[in-house]
């Protein structure tokens, strides 16, 4: 049975439902799933009494990876051919079959990948390299290479759906608007030529408007800033407060690259829901002293957003149904940690591995109404586990946000080393008793969730590059941000800045047999976590299929 692919899923699903359905009983019935993806952290990796290697993996895995080097687990999982691996008779007797030079993989490794792979989302690119439209050397500037080819894809993205949404509807899409603009390269692009749009950027931080406008004056879409901008305040009257709007009319200078037929208006303001309205309503809907009549105020708008973090694309799709003058939403999602829950506490199959971090608690019992699901599909999915509602924590969550398949080498090992390193760190704070040891509940509540249990935890954030040339240096480095923590800091002036660099390293010899072991744990983690990512998607597909119903049933 042919459907026109809605979601970009393997030609082996004959309908979207069939694959969704597989999706979320795999994701809510798999133990092994659900503790690679929310049920265990690399901090506890060296501080869990079983350890987390032999709790979670299955022993003949474990046997498995002991033989072969991290590198050619990683192209196992992401790139060996699965098919060609799983495709031997039953007859044969894997024992006596190598691969690599090694063990052969076990059949549930072959099969847990192919699944896994199977309900991956396909992420082939549209765009062939002959079709891409370079940016202006004048727009691409302070950009690097990467945000060059996220902007160059989307602006023709972005270009080509409002010209279906014309066609369709059968009237032009009069502004984009641009939630969370940032210093707004996707406006500036989509202003210039070739595509001349009217740009709306919603921005929050004032000093990003501040820097974006200066980008736009050196990109020569304006000659200077007192000739043309004109800046307008906002008064609460105007259900906007503290909104600067700055607009770039039409230019009319001599120099080819000074004339654009785009407009760029910026508004200062923190998107909390969907309701835009009174927000741009002043730039849709121009009064009678602009010399427009209200007959031209019938504007259409497509929603758009490069990097959507958190809720931002719940609030642009929801933007869909509050706003009669939105007809469409473009929004690439990301940073899904900052996304809230809306149907409360996670429950865990095995609680045993997980345990209650503050930031799990405060995020798992928030029930935000803006949450994560946004579909009454999931709100009502009863798994085969006889639980109600899909519901992801803050740790599977963050793990949706690793691109495997685009790791190098160098990129692979500085991230072992990354989570080997503070999971070292963790064992000494533990050592030294700043931190206790991870309790372990011995009770289940009945209906799955465990008892609550916490660790603490000290964040230590963001550490230079050069912190990770050696555990000393990691040590050295994480102190000074530890020192500033206001609950420890006496206990890590006393404990951990004392440590000699040969008791530093003595810890490191003493664990360093477990690099080998969180490597794999976290290839398996990010690999799975594709899965993740699929299931906040599929969510939103759902969330959208009723607002198509609601729109047909308008009409």
């Amino acid at each position: 049975m042919a459907f026109n692919r809605p979601l970009p899923i393997s030609g082996a699903w004959k309908h979207p439902d069939a694959y969704v359905e597989a999706l979320l009983c795999f994701s809510t019935t798999s133990v092994l799933f659900m503790n690679l993806c929310g049920g265990v952290h690399m901090v506890d990796f060296l501080t869990r009494e079983p350890d987390l290697y032999t709790t979670i993996l299955p022993e003949d895995w474990i046997s498995f990876f002991e033989q072969h080097d991290i590198q050619d687990i990683i192209r196992l999982l992401l790139r060996e051919d699965i098919d060609h691996l799983r495709g031997a008779e039953p007859s044969v007797d894997q024992s006596s079959r190598a691969w690599n030079g090694g063990a052969f993989p076990p059949q549930s490794l072959l099969d847990y990948i192919f699944n896994i792979r199977l309900l991956t989302l396909q992420r082939e690119m549209c765009i062939s390299s002959t079709e891409r439209i370079e940016l202006p050397k004048q727009v691409a500037m302070h950009m690097n290479r990467k945000k060059v080819h996220e902007v160059e894809c989307f602006s023709q993205h972005v270009s080509s759906l409002s010209d279906t949404v014309n066609k369709r509807r059968g009237e032009p899409i009069t502004h984009i608007v641009d939630f969370g603009s940032g210093q707004n390269y996707l406006g500036r692009t989509l202003a210039s030529s070739p595509y001349y749009k009217h740009m709306i950027a919603i921005e929050r931080k004032h000093q990003y408007i501040s820097g974006a406008k200066s980008m736009d004056i050196r990109a020569k879409l304006a000659k200077n800033p007192n000739a043309q901008y004109f800046h307008k305040e906002k008064t609460s009257s105007d259900s906007c407060n503290g909104t600067t709007e700055l607009t770039v009319p039409e230019t009319t200078g001599t120099s080819p690259e000074l004339r654009t037929r785009g407009t760029l208006s910026y508004i200062e303001h923190e998107i909390q829901d969907g309701y835009l309205e009174p927000i741009i309503r002043h730039i849709i809907h121009p009064s009678p002293l602009d010399g427009k009549g209200k007959e031209e105020s019938d504007a259409r708008l497509m929603v758009v957003s490069l990097h959507s973090c958190g809720n931002l694309v719940h609030h642009g799709l929801r933007s869909l149904i509050l706003n009669p003058s939105i007809v469409a939403v473009a929004m690439i999602g990301c940073c899904y940690n900052l996304l809230t829950e809306r149907l409360g506490p996670t429950t865990h199959e095995l609680p045993i591995l997980q345990s209650l971090h503050p930031r799990l608690e405060e995020t798992g019992t928030s029930y935000d109404p803006h949450g994560f699901p946004m579909s009454k599909y999931y709100e009502n999915y009863r798994s085969p586990g006889a639980t109600t509602g899909v519901k992801l924590n803050i740790t599977a969550r963050a793990l949706a946000v690793q691109a495997p398949y685009n790791w190098s080498f160098n990129d692979s090992e500085q991230s072992f080393t990354r989570h080997f390193f503070r999971a070292l760190l963790q064992r000494i704070l533990v050592d030294r008793n700043i931190l206790p040891k991870p309790s372990v509940p011995e009770d289940v509540f009945s209906d799955g969730s465990s008892p609550e249990t916490r660790t603490n935890s000290i964040i230590i954030g963001s550490l230079p590059k050069a912190a990770f040339k050696s555990f000393t240096a990691y040590i050295r480095a994480a102190t000074i941000k530890m020192s500033r923590d206001p609950i420890y800091s006496s206990q890590v002036q006393e404990h951990i800045a004392t440590l000699t660099d040969d008791e530093i390293q003595r810890y490191e010899t003493r664990y360093l047999h477990a690099r080998k072991h969180m490597s794999a744990v976290w290839s398996l983690m990010a690999f799975s976590a594709q899965l993740v990512e699929a299931i906040i998607v599929v969510d939103r597909w759902q969330f959208l299929l009723r607002v198509r119903v609601i729109w047909q049933s308008l009409d």
